[in-house]
Parts: C-alpha cells; sequence; structure tokens
C-alpha cells in the first residue's frame, strides 16, 4: 500500500516529536523525585514557607484559626507551664524538680519524661513506664507527658524494626503499655517516636546509619505503626491518654540519589515532617522540638500546617554553640533567644497551649546563662501559664 506524502509527512513529525519528548520524560525523572516514587526518601513536601514570614509582628499564626472543640486535656485560656524532668528514680526526681521550682519561682502544670525501650543496650523493664507516671504523680495537680522511644536513646543502640512492630511481634509490649496506662487511671499526654524528621533517630527514613546499622523504616511505615499503637490503646481501654504528635521544628537536610549515587536532588529540609503525620483521627496534640539554633518563625510552618490541633513547645532551651547555626545572623544571644520564645509563644500563636523546657543538665539548665534566670521567671510568671497551685 503506497502512503501519501501528507501521512508519510504527520507520521515524521509524530515519531521526531516523541524522539525529542524521551530525554525531557527522562530529565523530569532525574530532576524531580516525584516523578520516580522509588527515588525519593519520601513525600516531603513542606519547605519552608517564606510567605509566613512576611507577617506583621502583631499578626498571629494561623492567621484564622478554625473554631473547633477542645481537644483532650487541652486549657481554654491558659498554656501548661511544663518542664521535661529525670525520672528513672523519685530521689533524683524530688531533687530536679526542687531545684526548678527553687529557680524559677513557680510550679508546673505539667511534667514529662522519657522512655526509651533500652538505655545504652540494656533493655529496660516495662514497669518502669507506670513507675515514671507514678513519680510525676507525687506532685499534686500536673498533666504527665511521656515521650516514648522504640529504640535506645543512644543512636547507635538496638530499635525495634517497623516490619516487626507492623506484623504484631511487638503487640505484647504495647498491649502492656497501654494496660499500665489505664491502670494509671488518670489523664496523660503521650509522645511517640519524637523528632521523626531528624536523621539521628532509627525510626526517621533519613537516619544516618553511619557505622549504626541500617534501618526499615519509611515515612509510610512510621505513619502504620503509629496508628497501630493507637488502635491498641483503644483497644485495651486506655481513654486517659491523649497523643502529641511530636517532630523537630526543622528537620535535617538530605540529597536524593540516583542508582549510581550521584546527587540528583537536595533538600533543605527546613521542616520535613508531613509525610510522617498519622491523620488528625490519630493525634490530639502536636508539638515541636526547638532550641536556639533556629529562628523563631520556624515555628509558624508547624502552626499554619495543623491549624485544628492544640500546639505544644514540646522540648524547648537554648545550649552553647548552638546559636552559630542560626540564620540570619547575627545571633541575638542565649537569653534574648528565651525572650524571643516566650514572645512569640503567648502573643503569635493562639493554639500554642503548652511549653516544656527541656531542663535536663548543665548544657540546657536556664542557670547557664545567668541572664537567662531573669528571662525565664518573667516569662513565666506570665498568669497565661497554669500552675499546679
Amino acid at each position: 500500500m503506497q502512503t501519501s506524502p501528507w501521512k508519510l509527512s504527520k507520521i515524521v513529525q509524530m515519531a521526531l516529536l516523541a524522539w525529542l519528548a524521551i530525554p525531557i520524560a527522562v530529565s523530569l525523572k532525574a530532576d524531580d523525585p516525584s516523578a520516580n516514587p522509588k527515588a525519593k526518601p519520601f513525600d516531603h513536601g513542606d519547605d519552608v514557607n517564606e510567605a509566613l514570614f512576611t507577617y506583621k509582628k502583631d499578626a498571629t499564626v494561623p492567621l484564622h484559626p478554625p473554631e473547633r472543640p477542645l481537644a483532650k486535656f487541652e486549657l481554654k485560656d491558659k498554656m501548661y507551664h511544663g518542664v521535661l524532668l529525670y525520672t528513672d528514680n523519685q530521689v533524683a526526681f524530688d531533687k530536679f524538680y526542687k531545684q526548678y521550682v527553687d529557680l524559677v519561682g513557680k510550679k508546673p502544670s505539667m511534667i514529662g519524661t522519657f522512655h526509651a525501650r533500652w538505655s545504652k543496650g540494656v533493655e529496660q523493664p516495662e514497669e518502669l513506664f507506670l513507675q515514671r507516671l507514678k513519680t510525676i504523680d507525687t506532685v499534686p495537680n500536673v498533666l504527665p507527658f511521656m515521650k516514648i522511644y522504640t529504640c535506645d536513646w543512644v543512636p547507635s543502640g538496638p530499635f525495634m524494626k517497623a516490619d516487626d512492630i507492623l506484623a504484631g511481634k511487638d503487640d505484647a509490649y504495647f498491649i502492656h503499655m497501654a494496660q499500665m496506662s489505664k491502670e494509671f487511671g488518670k489523664p496523660f499526654v503521650l509522645s511517640i517516636n519524637h523528632e521523626m524528621n531528624g536523621d539521628w533517630f532509627q525510626y526517621s527514613e533519613i537516619f544516618k546509619p553511619r557505622n549504626f546499622g541500617p534501618t526499615d523504616w519509611t515515612a509510610e511505615k512510621f505513619v502504620k505503626v503509629w496508628q497501630r499503637i493507637y488502635k491498641i490503646f483503644q483497644d485495651n481501654g486506655a481513654a486517659n491518654v491523649a497523643f502529641a504528635w511530636c517532630p523537630g521544628v526543622q528537620g535535617r537536610a538530605f540529597d536524593v540519589k540516583d542508582a549510581q549515587g550521584k546527587v540528583i536532588k537536595h533538600y533543605d529540609a527546613i521542616n520535613g515532617y508531613k509525610a510522617y503525620y498519622p491523620g488528625d483521627a490519630y493525634v490530639d496534640w502536636v508539638g515541636g522540638s526547638f532550641y536556639n539554633d533556629l529562628n523563631h518563625y520556624a515555628i509558624d510552618n508547624l502552626a499554619a500546617a495543623y491549624p485544628n490541633k492544640p500546639l505544644i513547645l514540646a522540648e524547648w532551651g537554648t545550649e552553647p554553640q548552638r546559636g552559630q547555626w542560626y540564620s540570619p545572623k547575627p545571633y541575638p544571644g542565649d537569653a534574648q533567644h528565651m525572650q524571643m520564645t516566650f514572645d512569640f509563644c503567648t502573643q503569635r500563636y493562639p493554639n500554642m497551649k503548652a511549653v516544656t523546657y527541656f531542663y535536663w543538665g548543665k548544657k540546657v539548665n536556664i542557670e547557664r546563662v545567668p541572664e537567662q534566670v531573669d528571662v525565664y521567671r518573667k516569662g513565666i510568671a506570665n498568669p497565661i501559664f497554669k500552675s499546679n497551685d
């Protein structure tokens, strides 16, 4: 059959266009990880929103918080005055609690602590979870805040594999934790695997193994693990628990590489937490870790992303050396950074309902910088912060 010149020309044109499209498609896949799901660590999707930083100083974030019912244990017109304290034993807890109260001149209404599955390679007794709650409960009228890890608090230590948890191999561990929570009976807040958007815990998809070994955790598995643990608590009657999802206010930079190891995309990962969010139905509070290496406007992104949840500054403070990473320079100094934290939390974020200072040793204690003591005392004296009196 003979082909007409017009048809031949049309066929050649289409073939030419198809040929030209091939390198374009390849280029898109190489430069845009979203075009190739296997090439990306996770659906980043939450780069810093620079527009938020242009708000006037007296503006609130979010600009128009939606009307919503109070979350579990949320205070209507007050904020919890919180502090994170050591709870391995009652004597040490009593010492640090008194030291903190004497220093700041006001009793906290929230006391938080940490509970890891392992400590320096040694598996911790399961009953220690309940004991920590009871230790905190020796202070009247406080809301405990438990931050649990499914790993060792030391990054080189052992960890629970995501696949094992999802396969039900660790159900007994979490069922026991839920039963202990129900036995405790009083309200408390529970955080699971905080700072998951960093690279220092094995439950992060961008965990840097260094010499510690690889991890099987991904953002998708993190969500499924959270939902499974949440369901275990509901099924075992632990209705006295509110769940707080607590990423780092800023994540870590990471690279997407091709099969040959060449970097094809770099993310600054200013937040990098949205892919880890378990969903509104599984989260009561949203929190964030925030230290003096960060500009306060970074909190804007967290506040704006979850306007229908109460916020908790789940871990904050100043540490030496962190100021060198503050941007834009110059760093205002530790005492001024602390003052700005109080200003932002009490004036800028309508949904901020709790702050918990990381009072955990010489590097972070308030008295490390004498100028901070007066700033903190005056800041926490604000009547918006509820005391346990």
